[in-house]
């Protein structure tokens, strides 16, 4: 036990110690009504951030849930690494550029881990959360901000009450940067958007 507590909370398991403790406070503070546990964070943040959670392969289910499951896990690669190796490394500046290469690894098991582990939960949160989201963004106008969009890839970014939304969008016509489109039907199974282009859409040569 004595082992468990130096290596958890010692340099460089200790970071995930901190923010796996501020995690499970946020988690009680939610359990007793306190908080409010963001469903769509994973969609409306900002454009930047979720286009890095989509590539990391982090969408589909709410922030805090993948940040808990990012700390957690990162925790435990962290506490094995130092665990085994720690004491093999001599004081002084080596071990902080240790602890930095162990922290740096952790982090990136703890992505992989949890993209994997996210997986089979997104159908419980597009069936819970997903519809009302729909019927809300169908219709809306979107603007091409990957550099083409095709039936196969693209992204778009929409204001929906005023948040911005980057948006898996699907198209059969070759749509290019910054070209304006509108959002007509959600492609469940790709977690995407069907767009037209926008000229298209109000001349009513729209197939949607």
């Amino acid at each position: 036990m004595e082992t468990f507590f130096v290596v958890a909370f010692s340099f460089p398991t200790v970071v995930f110690s901190v923010l796996l403790c501020v995690a499970i406070v946020y988690w009680l503070i939610s359990l007793l009504g306190m908080g409010d546990i963001d469903a769509d964070g994973d969609i409306d943040a900002s454009g930047d951030f979720s286009g890095l959670m989509v590539t990391l392969g982090l969408q589909g289910v709410p922030l805090p849930l993948v940040l808990t499951l990012l700390f957690l896990l990162g925790w435990l690669a962290s506490y094995f690494i130092d665990l085994i190796c720690g004491a093999l490394v001599p004081s002084g500046l080596l071990h902080w550029l240790y602890g930095i290469a162990v922290i740096f690894a952790a982090l990136v098991v703890g992505v992989l881990t949890t993209s994997v582990v996210i997986r089979p939960l997104r159908p419980l949160f597009r069936r819970a959360f997903l519809p009302p989201l729909q019927k809300r963004i169908v219709g809306t106008s979107c603007v091409v901000i990957s550099s083409k969009v095709t039936e196969e890839t693209g992204r778009g970014e929409a204001i929906l009450d005023g948040a911005h939304l980057v948006l898996q969008i699907r198209s059969q016509s070759l749509l290019s940067h910054r070209q304006r489109a509108v959002i007509i039907e959600h492609i469940p199974e790709k977690n995407a958007w069907w767009v037209v282009p926008e000229s298209e859409f109000y001349s009513g040569d729209s197939a949607g």
